[in-house]
């Protein structure tokens, strides 16, 4: 039982990695946008921008650089998250391979056990 209950917890594992990567995918995306629309309002600010859009260009700007940091902050916390959940996987693959070899010795030893009753049935 103790090997089965090891491969939920390695299934559901698996399931919570799935599930970070996807998040840090999708802050990767809205950084993209951000970074997209601050080149693109830098790109529309010339020489005939009137003052009162300059402002207000450079108001969305920052807005968005502020965006990106908070992006930046999430990403980071979400590649910790992943780390962490990569460590506990591999511990938990490690105890499952344990696991394993002993349920694998547990059986043999009642297969050698069975037989050597076997082989007394026999001489009897």
């Amino acid at each position: 039982m103790g090997a089965e209950q090891t491969r939920r917890t390695l299934n559901q594992l698996d399931r919570e990695l799935a599930d970070l990567e996807k998040k840090l995918a999708d802050e990767a995306k809205k950084e993209a946008d951000k970074t997209k629309k601050i080149n693109d309002a830098q790109k529309s600010i010339t020489k005939n921008t009137s003052i009162s859009t300059i402002q207000s260009k450079s108001n969305q700007i920052q807005g968005w650089r502020n965006d990106l940091v908070r992006i930046s902050n999430n990403k980071a916390e979400i590649n910790k998250k992943i780390a962490d959940k990569r460590k506990k996987r591999a511990d938990t693959a490690a105890k499952l391979q344990k696991e394993e070899m002993e349920e694998s010795k547990k059986v043999a030893r009642e297969q050698k056990k069975h037989m050597m009753t076997m082989n007394v049935v026999f001489l009897i």
